[in-house]
């Protein structure tokens, strides 16, 4: 699996032989039930072309970030749910996608139970329909229904509603926060060990990054950085690349033009290869990859060189 957004189009043709499942990520949820986006016409062809299945992701974005608000609202209104599920099935018969992705982050843990009802809801009219559900999941190590970030998801009462946990085990660290590993293999594994303790490990896709994250120390800020950017990156600023063996992760420090010190947490063939390694020893779906275009040939490679 991997997904498609905007601009993804090259690289998806360059990788229609190996993606088996396209998510695109297109859509939004409105608090009424209503789907905005357009449909990427030009990629389900590629898709079909291709054989994959093919998902309408639909999330709860707002103006620049998940909106909790938005989702909340939406959670609480049976009128906005049953408009959404009719939605969903025009949209997905109009397009001809064989399912539906459903990635609502940010969730008010409070929203825990509604949740969990609308899932149940959607994925009986899905299949009632013959779509395929996928829901989107923070990675998680226990159940916690007060997590401010997780709480919302019950995952043992979710994975009887969906046909696949796309299990979101990345941004581990990230710019919101101290650096750190984004996918660390420690992380990950306990991650899915417990996934596949609640839910059928033949239900759950490992997801994997195809970014790294760049915190500028001095300025407390920080961005992501393609994987297909990384090697122009170390040239650039003659970094030494590091083994975190913790975490079974690189990074590298620079010290900028200006005069900034960074640190860039990142993935490579090595810690991709070994985090792959989980599908075929936990007997798992497969693995999702965020995001098509931050790719490139030796991202797939290092994923096939686990063995599948």
């Amino acid at each position: 699996m991997a997904y498609y957004i905007d601009g993804s189009l090259t690289a998806l043709k360059a990788d229609a032989a190996t993606v088996d499942q396209l998510p695109t990520d297109m859509f939004v949820v409105t608090k009424a039930g209503a789907i905005d986006g357009n449909v990427p016409k030009q990629a389900l062809a590629v898709a079909r072309a291709h054989g994959m299945q093919t998902f309408a992701t639909v999330s709860n974005y707002g103006a620049t970030d998940f909106s909790p608000s938005l989702v909340h609202a939406f959670l609480h209104s049976p009128a906005a749910i049953k408009a959404f599920i009719a939605n969903a099935q025009k949209l997905l018969s109009g397009s001809g996608y064989t399912g539906i992705n459903i990635d609502f982050e940010a969730i008010p843990a409070g929203d825990r139970a509604a949740y969990t009802d609308f899932c149940t809801a959607l994925y009986k009219a899905m299949h009632t329909s013959g779509y395929l559900v996928a829901l989107s999941i923070p990675a998680m190590q226990r159940d916690d229904p007060s997590d401010d970030w997780a709480g919302a998801y019950h995952l043992s009462a979710l994975g009887p509603v969906t046909d696949i946990v796309q299990f979101m085990t990345y941004d581990q660290h990230g710019p919101w926060g101290a650096p750190g590993p984004v996918s660390g293999l420690n992380w990950v594994t306990a991650s899915i060990d417990y996934a596949i303790g609640v839910v059928p490990a033949s239900k759950v896709s490992l997801g994997l990054p195809a970014y790294a994250y760049d915190w500028n120390l001095t300025a407390g800020s920080g961005y992501s950085v393609d994987w297909k950017a990384i090697p122009g990156l170390l040239v650039r600023t003659g970094a030494t690349p590091q083994w975190d063996a913790k975490s079974s992760s690189p990074y590298f420090h620079y010290t900028a033009a200006n005069g900034a010190k960074h640190v860039v947490w990142y993935e490579s063939a090595r810690s991709i290869t070994a985090k792959s390694k989980l599908v075929l020893s936990r007997h798992l779906a497969g693995v999702s990859v965020w995001v098509l275009g931050s790719d490139n040939a030796d991202y797939w490679k290092a994923i096939h060189a686990a063995g599948f």
